[in-house]
């Protein structure tokens, strides 16, 4: 049965370590792990303990680069498991779409939800909030980002329906402009607004209301 020659520091990375068995490089593994397994020089390690070492290791490794992945900004689950296909990918020298099907993937995301880090409908609101601050977009734009970042329909139409007054949001996503556009004629003022409002997603009855608004006011 192979024994454990050596155990040495990897140079790039502080974190790690290089585990040899019978003279010869056999795996790297986490210090927390090394830790945890209390292995030391002199023992003996079967085919399926270095495996299983190695399995864990692995999802250890890729759970920690996704909590990282994650500390920078709310993400959906769909652009989590496109960050750990990438990394598999890189890693082991196979395509992405191949790295897609890895089976650690799945046991990754499940680890992240049942920590409460993962979770769609979280950060569908997150999302949300941050897209009606300051310059509002309108339902459509945000119904587009949240598909492309694969979020469920359900979802999607959940956090939609908590969306506040359109007219108010519209209001807010024009109030830059409006002191170039009021120096307009009426039609051109008319055009302007609606072109702008539909580029930020608003749909035409909130457009065509806002529009009736502002005009009594010019």
């Amino acid at each position: 049965m192979p024994r454990i020659t050596a155990i040495t520091p990897q140079k790039k990375k502080i974190s790690r370590y290089n585990i040899f068995t019978d003279d010869k490089f056999a795996f790297g593994i986490e210090a927390e792990n090394l830790l945890k397994r209390n292995l030391k020089i002199g023992q003996e390690l079967s085919q399926e303990e270095t495996k299983k070492i190695i399995k864990e290791d692995k999802l250890g490794s890729l759970l920690n680069k996704s909590l990282n992945f994650l500390s920078f900004r709310p993400r959906s689950q769909s652009e989590v498991e496109d960050y750990l296909a990438k990394k598999i990918a890189a890693a082991e020298g196979v395509k992405f779409s191949e790295a897609k099907q890895s089976v650690i993937i799945i046991q990754v995301v499940d680890k992240l939800k049942n920590y409460k880090y993962l979770n769609d409908y979280e950060f569908a609101k997150w999302l949300v909030e941050s897209r009606l601050t300051s310059n509002p977009k309108g339902p459509k734009i945000i119904a587009m980002e949240l598909k492309r970042k694969k979020v469920d329909q359900a979802i999607i139409e959940k956090v939609l329906n908590s969306l506040p007054n359109q007219k108010e949001l519209a209001l807010k996503s024009l109030k830059k402009k409006l002191e170039k556009f009021n120096k307009l004629t009426k039609l051109d003022f008319k055009k302007k607004v609606y072109m702008y409002l539909g580029s930020r997603g608003f749909d035409s009855e909130t457009i065509r209301e806002t529009i009736a608004f502002l005009e009594k006011k010019r």
